[in-house]
């Protein structure tokens, strides 16, 4: 692993903490944040195995203790909780993400925007499964409350964020390129 491989996972595993410090609490407890959209840009730009490792790394440094989580928390209690689920979907997530987009052979900007788009409503159909089914768990709720808890609130602002993201990686990924920093 070179310098700047380790730089641009750093780089990520900031991004998901300032990202999850940007929160809409809700009476359910599950907050709107921008996590996702760092998910998102993780799996897109680092690839598979570079955005698994900086989201795995964003979940341990959480897990110790650090406060990167939503609303500066942290710890295994948080990952044990009820919205732990959506942490542990992000490595996976990014995963997917990364390697849906590593597989596909796009070369005009329609075609990346289309497999971009549908490469983050995989991604974020696996986060929202692993965070319901956790949240269901762990709750006394039958599984379509914890549904419309858990996932209802958040598909329009989700969608949002994949009509960000989509664009954001785009240009990102060209200036990374052109820059010669990046290199999938």
């Amino acid at each position: 692993m070179k310098t700047r491989d380790i730089t641009l996972i750093s780089l990520f595993v900031a991004l998901t903490a300032v990202c999850a410090q940007i929160s809409i609490p809700l009476p359910s407890g599950v907050p709107i944040t921008l996590q996702i959209l760092a998910v998102f840009l993780s799996g897109a730009i680092l690839g598979s195995k570079y955005g698994f490792l900086s989201q795995i790394v964003y979940l341990l440094l959480g897990t110790v203790g650090i406060p990167l989580f939503s609303l500066g928390t942290g710890g295994l209690q948080i990952l044990l909780g009820l919205t732990g689920g959506y942490i542990w979907s992000f490595p996976i997530a990014s995963f997917i993400i990364g390697l849906i987009i590593e597989k596909s052979s796009h070369t005009s900007n329609q075609q990346k925007i289309f497999q971009y788009g549908i490469s983050f409503l995989i991604g974020l159909v696996i986060i929202y499964l692993f965070g319901s089914v956790q949240f269901y768990i762990l709750s006394n709720m039958t599984y379509i409350d914890t549904i419309k808890v858990t996932i209802l609130p958040f598909i329009i602002p989700d969608l949002i964020k994949i009509a960000i993201s989509v664009p954001l990686v785009i240009k990102i990924k060209s200036s990374l390129l052109k820059s010669n920093l990046l290199y999938i």
